[in-house]
């Protein structure tokens, strides 16, 4: 009847029109699904992709602050090689000329020597044709009163980048990099200085040479005041970065622009999005990609001596840009994809579907009768776990019974020995008193086992290794697991602290856990038996590679006669459990369905 009344509800007319509702309402819920993901590997794609371009951006800051630790190693080496060759050393000019082709390869503009009141006394450049130093040529006060302090002993000074006002660099950005020499390592004043005029434009084009973020990106540099020292476009180089910006496209309101250089300035790093009005050769207005990190010549120097005017401003900026339309394209195109092939699966599905539909409402009776079949092998199901239950109940109360009924049957056992010395010749009545003293034995003798069997001795305990008794326990598994086809691994710790246990019962829970992992694993599967210390305890543990177990069972595991197996008693895990708690341990068990099982067990240390 069940089974006539449901072919009758769904009729084929009915099942279509419901296929076709669910269709066409999980198409919507997946169009708007699929849009919610793309826009969702759209944004982690960029964040990704900044973060790239940071990882670029701090690359090309360290490799700045490298070029200045190789300066200031070689600045800073100055003083000791004038006193081996002083300037009045016939030798002096020919090794000072060497040295400046070496550095001028490396974007130094020119070397000067100063006298001890800062007037100008050789210089060493790579302008052609530039005259000798006049006597106008004198150091900044600002640096000489920096060089004729005691604490610049051993020092460096860095300038901020500005334009040279001295010939033949004038209007051209400069930084000084100054340091006092001394005529002994012990002389209290300098009695001169010496200066490296470095070309910060030659550095900037070095670390940002070939460097390029996904297809189109590329990096800039900017000065403290803002000025580039390094783009893409070179007509940008030495121009005021937001002034130049303006030019090339007025249109454009560069409010993420002047958000970012604050930032800059502010010595932040950071990953953003702009508006910009171009990207290389294309002019009009798209958002960019951005990430940035700061240079500070007062952080990382040499050793920490270095010395910078103006901590504060004597910074510069580097930053990687790159337009955002260059990431959300190939992400649109791999989500198309993934599109059309959703929706082919999708169509595969629904057709299955129907198909499978047709198929159910034929077998309708047939599924009928055998859900009758499984429902009366339930409830037979339920009664053996019925009568089961009852069993543990009385498993868990024979302790108890024992511990009753043990003293009023030594009473018994001690009465009849009496009378029987009091009876004289009536052999019935002896024989009868020996039958009750005989049985009153066995039931002592009975109850005795069962109270052993339900409450474990006292642990002995002494001093042990427990890798030894995982050795001894490997060992005589060994063969047992091989003809199952098991592999036993051992992953023990080789410096363990001592226990203060009792190696026999340690010996028992090691055998109780392998024996129930070799139980738990088919042919090919492994046990691991492992150990460590942490925390002033020792712990060691039994690991399988077996089905694992439900969290239905691991609430019960512990609980006497508890089992899953066909002809387990369930006392194993109980007795194990009791075992440790006598040692003052813990046992922890982790599994899963199919994921295997772990049970640690710890241990306090024997100090």
């Amino acid at each position: 009847m069940k089974s006539t009344r449901l072919h009758g509800a769904l009729s084929l007319p009915k099942v279509l029109f419901f296929i076709l509702a669910g269709t066409i309402l999980l198409s919507l819920l997946f169009f708007t699904f699929w849009q919610r993901l793309n826009q969702k590997v759209e944004d982690i794609l960029k964040d990704q992709f900044n973060q790239q371009q940071l990882e670029l951006a701090r690359k090309i800051a360290d490799n700045v602050e490298s070029y200045f630790d190789y300066l200031e190693n070689e600045l800073l080496a100055f003083p000791g090689r004038l006193r081996l060759i002083p300037p009045n050393s016939s030798g002096f000019d020919e090794y000072m000329a060497a040295r400046f082709q070496d550095m001028h390869r490396l974007g130094i503009l020119e070397i000067r020597l100063y006298n001890r009141s800062g007037q100008v006394q050789r210089v060493w450049r790579s302008a052609k044709n530039a005259s000798p130093p006049g006597a106008d040529e004198k150091l900044a006060p600002a640096i000489l009163t920096w060089v004729d302090n005691p604490k610049s002993k051993g020092r460096l000074y860095l300038g901020l980048v500005h334009q040279a006002t001295l010939p033949p660099w004038q209007g051209r950005l400069v930084m000084p990099l100054v340091t006092g020499l001394y005529a002994s390592p012990e002389s209290p004043t300098p009695d001169g200085v010496l200066e490296l005029l470095i070309d910060p434009f030659f550095i900037a084009k070095k670390v940002t040479m070939g460097v390029r973020s996904g297809t189109t990106g590329y990096p800039w540099i900017i000065d403290q005041n803002g000025v580039f020292l390094a783009h893409y476009e070179k007509t940008f180089v030495g121009e005021d970065a937001l002034e130049v910006r303006r030019k090339r496209n007025p249109n454009i309101v560069f409010r993420g622009i002047k958000e970012l250089h604050e930032r800059i300035f502010k010595g932040e790093e950071g990953m953003t999005v702009y508006v910009s009005g171009w990207h290389r050769q294309k002019i009009a207005e798209m958002e960019k990609l951005a990430a940035f990190t700061t240079i500070r010549f007062d952080k990382g120097l040499i050793r920490g001596v270095t010395d910078v005017e103006d901590p504060d401003r004597n910074l510069w900026g580097v930053a990687l840009a790159a337009p955002v339309a260059e990431v959300a394209g190939q992400v649109g195109e791999v989500m198309r994809q993934e599109l059309f092939l959703v929706a082919l699966f999708f169509l595969a599905v629904l057709l299955s579907t129907v198909t499978l539909i047709l198929l159910a409402l034929n077998w309708n009776k047939v599924l009928a009768r055998e859900v009758e079949l499984k429902t009366e092998e339930l409830l037979e199901s339920q009664k053996r776990l019925v009568r089961s239950e009852r069993f543990a109940a009385i498993g868990e109360a024979a302790a108890y019974v024992s511990h009753e009924i043990k003293n009023p049957l030594m009473v018994i056992g001690g009465l009849a020995r009496q009378v029987e010395r009091k009876v004289e010749e009536d052999s019935t009545l002896k024989q009868k008193l020996q039958i009750i003293q005989n049985e009153t034995q066995r039931l002592e003798n009975f109850l005795g086992d069962l109270r052993d069997f339900t409450r474990p001795a006292v642990p002995a305990k002494q001093e042990i290794n427990i890798n030894e008794v995982i050795h001894e326990v490997d060992n005589l598994m060994a063969g047992e697991a091989k003809n199952q086809g098991i592999t036993l691994v051992e992953h023990l710790e080789p410096k363990l602290p001592p226990l203060q246990a009792d190696p026999n019962q340690m010996k028992q829970v090691l055998l109780n856990l392998v024996k129930n992992s070799l139980e738990a694993l088919e042919p090919g599967g492994q046990v691991i038996l492992a150990s460590g210390a942490q925390d002033n305890q020792v712990w060691f543990s039994v690991q399988d590679t077996g089905g694992g177990m439900s969290p239905e069972v691991l609430e019960n595991i512990f609980n006497p006669f508890f089992t899953t197996k066909e002809k387990g008693t369930g006392l194993g895990l109980a007795v194990i459990n009791k075992i440790v708690s006598d040692h003052h341990g813990t046992v922890t068990v982790k599994s899963s369905p199919d994921q295997g099982t772990t049970i640690r067990v710890q241990l306090p240390c024997a100090s």
